[in-house]
């Protein structure tokens, strides 16, 4: 299995580095995921240094690689793999959560699948990107050849991981949004959530598994 993780292996400073340096835009998509309420047995895919994890209080994460999770190793219970393959049991988290991860994915509706899969009945899943058609996306698109983490990247739009989501059997889907306007907006300040999507850069689909 190929991981698109070159990056994150020789940057792991700079990575931590952009969220102090973005920290408005980093806390306005951090409000999404307090307001969906995340509890219980909780895990995110694609850890990374801990950076929604530890404020939302999930206490696993799945992360491939070693350079960006041995910094929290004390902090949050880790399990090595990719998201294409969960080392992990049959339903068995309450919450599963992805976030600006799925560009790195080598299959994206897979991985959805295996969130689907070790999620127990009634549990949920919020998968957090920027949608490829957004202010942010486009920018990305543009410079990802010259950019440290997103020249391996793959961006989707919102339609195309809904269908994803609903081919995988999730239901009752809603959509959060934030990063509204241009980058000035989203640096200058923290911005609160709206349902749907199509005004922000920064996109959450919720899904429950029934």
């Amino acid at each position: 299995m190929e991981i698109r993780n070159i990056a994150f292996k020789r940057f792991s400073k700079e990575y931590d580095e952009w969220f102090l340096e973005n920290k408005n835009m980093f806390l306005s998509e951090l409000n999404i995921f307090k307001k969906l309420g995340i509890y219980g047995k909780s895990i995110e895919i694609g850890v990374g240094t801990g950076k929604f994890a530890i404020p939302l209080g999930i206490k696993f994460g799945l992360e491939p690689t070693r350079e960006m999770h041995c910094k929290i190793k004390n902090k949050i219970a880790i399990i090595e793999g990719v998201a294409e393959y969960l080392p992990i049991r049959t339903e068995v988290m309450n919450w599963v959560v992805m976030i600006t991860t799925i560009c790195f994915v080598t299959d994206p509706l897979l991985s959805i699948k295996e969130m689907f899969r070790i999620l127990k009945r009634n549990g949920k899943c919020a998968i957090g990107f920027v949608d490829k058609n957004s202010t942010i996306g486009m920018y990305y698109q543009k410079i990802k050849n010259q950019s440290k983490f997103y020249k391996e990247a793959i961006f989707f739009s919102t339609n195309e991981l809904l269908d994803m989501m609903k081919t995988a059997g999730f239901s009752h889907i809603k959509v959060w949004q934030t990063l509204y306007g241009s980058f000035d907006n989203f640096r200058g300040k923290i911005q609160e959530p709206k349902t749907g999507y199509g005004e922000g850069s920064f996109v959450v689909i919720v899904g429950s598994k029934l």
